[in-house]
């Protein structure tokens, strides 16, 4: 699969996964799109784009790709022998779990649902499932001097991807981990360990890269012309023009009351204020950049 190449603004544009790594990083959530029965389907998933724990080298049988696509990436395509994939979890029922599980199944009754075709045996009839994950952070609300010209200053990825199932308590173990990290830094060192019942409940996808490209959008808003012969003449008091910054906000935490005597942490005090900084420094500099 080739790059979705940008068609409008291609400047804007980049295909490197260091980029799109780094707005997926800056989103909590994103939006996993995939086709079920003939119908498109989105659903708001936590999206971890990351390294293969060293320990996950092998699959159960029935859940190795076997169309090669873990491959590098270069210019948006996989090449190689690239070991980072995006990670996905979930519960076994959810449907997109249940849609990979059946599609890498290789259990009895699916080859004896198989047709032989010259002595083979045909490839399950549900195929690769593939997704279109995307992530979006707004940075600014653009505003022109006509309707035509407002806009938002923005980062945005999607990556387009195969997914295989992972079975390895290991790389389970290290989706958590991040997971929970994702949410809150330096968070799985202060809680209390994972349970092993769910580890096994939790069902984890991991999606090989197969495009990917990001796309961005810094700076003041840019003045559309008119024709004032046909569009008639401009309002008498000029409209402001310029960006409002915007930023995700982390409040002062909530007590839940159910840990008694535990108090927050000095850690969770330097995330929330660290990530509030940072958010509300990129969107100032992208105002004026």
């Amino acid at each position: 699969m080739q790059p979705a190449t940008l068609r409008r603004h291609g400047q804007r544009g980049t295909y490197d996964l260091e980029s799109v790594k780094d707005v997926f990083d800056n989103c909590f959530i994103a939006h996993v799109s995939y086709v079920v029965d003939g119908l498109p389907a989105c659903m708001p998933m936590i999206a971890l784009i990351m390294d293969e724990p060293e320990a996950d080298t092998s699959s159960e049988p029935g859940q190795q790709l076997g169309n090669g696509v873990n491959g590098g990436l270069e210019n948006g395509t996989q090449k190689n022998a690239n070991k980072t994939f995006v990670y996905l979890h979930g519960h076994p029922s959810a449907k997109l779990m249940e849609m990979v599980r059946k599609a890498n199944s290789s259990t009895s009754e699916d080859v004896e649902n198989t047709t032989p075709t010259d002595g083979q045996i045909a490839s399950n009839s549900l195929g690769e499932v593939k997704v279109c994950i995307t992530a979006t952070k707004v940075d600014g609300l653009v505003l022109s001097s006509a309707p035509n010209g407002h806009s938002f200053n923005y980062r945005s990825a999607t990556i387009h991807g195969t997914c295989e199932p992972v079975s390895s308590k290991t790389t389970k173990r290290a989706v958590m981990r991040a997971v929970t990290q994702k949410i809150v830094a330096n968070r799985w060192e202060e809680v209390n360990p994972v349970a092993s019942m769910q580890v096994n409940l939790v069902y984890v996808i991991k999606v090989h890269i197969d495009a990917l490209s990001a796309k961005s959008r810094t700076g003041i808003p840019g003045i559309q012309p008119r024709n004032k012969e046909k569009d008639g003449p401009d309002i008498q008091t000029p409209p402001w023009t310029g960006v409002i910054p915007l930023w995700e906000q982390l409040g002062t935490p909530v007590d839940s009351g159910l840990t008694p005597d535990a108090v927050v942490s000095e850690n969770l005090k330097a995330y929330v204020e660290r990530r509030n900084q940072n958010q509300q420094a990129y969107s100032k500099r992208a105002a004026s950049s």
